[in-house]
């Protein structure tokens, strides 16, 4: 009978090429995400607040600007006019 131990998750994780793959993946993801914030540079702000971060066993892009929300899914001027998102977030998934 086979068994498998409580922590085969952590242990595999944990494995150097796991990890390398995992980060290859998100440098990629990255890349996408910066080409859709690059292609729409307004002030610059939002490309200055996109960080990328690698840690022991995951990795994350994140985009770090108060209007991430409206910039990303798009709002409503003032006057009413709808100005779509850039949809960068979905360009990395």
């Amino acid at each position: 009978m086979a068994t498998v131990k409580p922590n085969t998750d952590s242990i595999v994780a944990h494995l150097r090429g796991v990890r390398d793959a995992v980060a290859d993946e998100l440098d990629q993801r990255a890349d996408r995400v910066r080409a859709v914030v690059e292609a729409h540079r307004h002030t610059g702000a939002l490309a200055a607040h996109t960080r990328v971060r690698t840690n022991r066993t995951d990795s994350t892009v994140t985009l770090e600007d108060p209007a991430v929300y409206a910039i990303n899914y798009g709002h409503l001027t003032p006057n009413g006019r709808w100005v779509p998102g850039i949809h960068a977030i979905e360009a990395g998934l």
